[in-house]
């Protein structure tokens, strides 16, 4: 009997009978889907039975192995990187804004790559890599590529695609917006690591529900990430609010602690949790450039506001400032001086 079947077996036998899988187990399943060898009806009882028993950490973290088994991954010659993706099926309220943090970061000396796919169901929000793709980036670029972009000090930031990443969890795509309801997957393909550092690798990470902060720290830490940031983000996003105290949470090594972020700390006044269209009650692509872009030429509002607090509070996290106003003082100095618009012009050449 394959991996599948019998994981099927001991996941979708009812509420009462259902028992968990081992890390081994659930590896193994996940490999057999990610190989092809699964039939893709199997492939999304598998995942509908985990989510209807709800994951273990031990399931969670051999879908993960999997996963990273079947990523492109690459060792880039720098100290420190900063990983994030932001939720993969996009945003339907708010600008994502966040497409423009990995060009804020490097050019505040953090080199960045964010990673995502073009579109995702069931909710087919505006992704980063539309937006990217709309201000001229080519966002098919290899992790190779993504790698010389990183070690390249005037330039620091990359996006990587799914579909250059891992391809076999791309091929995923039409089965998971068949199947309505999100997978695990849509959790732990934001903790895959196309890209390792030398030194400390740092995670960026949103959530929605209660129960994941734990989980996320856990498996970022298995994962092989020193540190991370699990944010109470706009969307289930990596930006908190603008107007109000947010509930995040700081990972250091096995240490989870609590970080709420309160934007006065960061000098920032906002009415508004995100940066909201202007244009119509949709987000598009074109309108999250246009803001950007008027945000990084330093005009002040949300936009700017946003890409301050997304840098500052990473740049404080990874110890690169003492402090959350020092940090945003020195977003805003990056941005204002044109630095921030130079790398990411140089980034979408």
């Amino acid at each position: 009997m394959t991996a599948i079947a019998n994981a099927i077996k001991k996941v979708a036998t009812g509420p009462h009978l259902s028992k968990d899988l081992t890390i081994e187990q659930a590896k193994l399943a996940m490999l057999e889907i990610l190989s092809g060898e699964a039939d893709p009806v199997q492939a999304a009882v598998f995942f509908i039975g985990l989510r209807m028993k709800t994951e273990t950490n031990d399931e969670n973290l051999g879908l993960l192995q999997a996963l990273q088994q079947y990523t492109h991954q690459q060792s880039a010659n720098v100290s420190e990187l900063l990983t994030f993706a932001d939720p993969f099926n996009g945003y339907n309220r708010h600008c994502p804004i966040m497409a423009f943090l990995p060009a804020v970061l490097a050019a505040s000396g953090l080199a960045t790559l964010s990673q995502g796919v073009k579109e995702m169901g069931p909710k087919f929000g505006v992704t980063h890599s539309q937006v990217l793709a709309f201000a001229g980036m080519d966002t098919n670029q290899s992790v190779e590529t993504a790698v010389k972009r990183i070690e390249n000090p005037e330039l620091a930031w990359a996006y990587v695609d799914q579909a250059q990443s891992n391809p076999a969890l791309y091929a995923l795509e039409d089965l998971r917006t068949k199947m309505i309801k999100r997978p695990s997957l849509a959790t732990l393909e934001k903790l895959i690591m196309p890209i390792k550092a030398q030194q400390k690798n740092h995670l960026l990470v949103g959530f929605v529900h209660k129960a994941y902060p734990e989980i996320l720290a856990w498996l970022a830490n298995q994962a092989g990430f020193d540190t991370a940031l699990v944010i109470r983000g706009i969307e289930g996003g990596i930006l908190p609010t603008l107007r109000e105290i947010s509930n995040n949470y700081r990972v250091d090594g096995d240490t989870v602690e609590a970080c709420p972020f309160d934007p006065k700390q960061f000098d920032i006044e906002q009415t508004t949790r995100g940066v909201l269209p202007q244009s119509s009650e949709d987000v598009t692509a074109a309108e999250t450039v246009e803001l950007s872009l008027v945000a990084l030429s330093g005009q002040a509002g949300p936009a700017f506001d946003s890409l301050v607090l997304g840098a500052a509070m990473n740049l404080w996290h990874v110890g690169l400032h003492l402090s959350q106003r020092q940090a945003a003082d020195h977003v805003r100095n990056v941005i204002k001086s044109g630095r921030a618009k130079a790398y990411f012009d140089a980034g979408i050449e």
